[in-house]
């Protein structure tokens, strides 16, 4: 596992936080430091996310030994040991390469509703992704050669951390692990003109993560946030989450009612207005665009669009 760096002397580079965490008990003479990393902070998503009340500790320390040797000049040299590596020589993975399971929310903001020539609903209108479908930023969206109109869709994501099921929509977030940035890429020609909702939404590369999982006490208001989408540089999506019909709390309250949440799933909360199928005329996705989605306090998600090639 790793993390991004906050404002300091290595801003923006990324610290490996099981080989800092090393360091750090073998500073403290502490027997078999590296075991007790492995132990501590696996470098596994899911692993580190079954064990997330103590793993989020641990991670923790080992972001605050970083940080207090970054300002120390008798501190350890983190970039030679291979704490703290330059962001320029890391590939950033998805936060989850393969949940467990997605969960889509459909027209979860009035205005996406509207344009889409409908009305928000009552309830949570649930849907699955494929788990297959996720890459990780600065990857490519490929399009399929049977697909003619495949759309972005700016989107926060939520990340379970605990096993849920009959939650109450009060303490609902306790179940969060963090938030990342999604894209919800969909094939309109396959989901509503013919109806196969799951496979234009499942499509391999459909499902951009990242670039970082912000962990739930960093965000006090998941409410409260800017989410913009740029398409090769221009603006087409522009919200604030607290324009979402339903809030965080009770999709996940709904979703449990009929199923097991379990660490590792993720939960796309729905996208704003602004998506190409509603323009005039509508703008899909070609051969060369870049999309960025960007949610304030979290990151910006970037996605290389290309197109089948066999």
């Amino acid at each position: 596992m790793g993390a991004l760096l906050p404002p300091g002397p290595h801003a923006g580079d990324v610290v490996d936080l099981n080989r800092a965490l090393a360091v750090l008990h073998a500073l403290e003479d502490v027997g078999a430091p590296e075991a007790q990393a492995d132990s501590l902070l696996p470098a596994e998503p899911h692993a580190f996310l079954r064990q997330f009340a103590r793993t989020l500790p641990a991670a923790q320390q080992a972001l605050q030994f970083v940080a207090e040797a970054s300002e120390r000049y008798d501190a350890p040299d983190l970039v030679r040991t291979g704490v703290v590596l330059p962001r320029r020589s890391v590939r950033l993975a998805a936060p989850v390469p393969r949940p467990g399971k997605i969960l889509g929310v459909a027209r979860n903001y009035s205005a996406h509703a509207a344009e889409a020539g409908g009305s928000a609903p009552l309830e949570p209108v649930l849907f699955l992704k494929a788990p297959s479908a996720v890459i990780g930023p600065e990857e490519e969206i490929v399009l399929p050669k049977h697909s003619q109109a495949v759309d972005y869709e700016g989107e926060l994501a939520v990340v379970i951390g605990r096993v849920a099921r009959h939650l109450p929509e009060e303490g609902a977030l306790e179940v969060v692990a963090g938030y990342t940035v999604a894209n919800d890429v969909s094939a309109r020609d396959y989901q509503n003109v013919r109806g196969q909702h799951f496979i234009g939404k499942s499509c391999d590369t459909f499902a951009p993560l990242g670039p970082s999982l912000v962990t739930r006490d960093e965000i006090s208001d998941p409410h409260d946030l800017s989410i913009r989408t740029f398409l090769s540089g221009e603006l087409v999506q522009s919200a604030r989450t607290k324009e979402m019909v339903f809030p965080i709390a009770r999709i996940l309250a709904f979703a449990s009612k009929l199923m097991t949440l379990e660490p590792g799933d993720v939960l796309l909360t729905g996208t704003p207005a602004g998506v190409g199928m509603a323009r005039k005329p509508p703008r899909y996705l070609q051969e060369g665009d870049v999309v960025d989605v960007e949610i304030e306090r979290i990151g910006r998600l970037r996605s290389f669009v290309t197109v089948e090639r066999s």
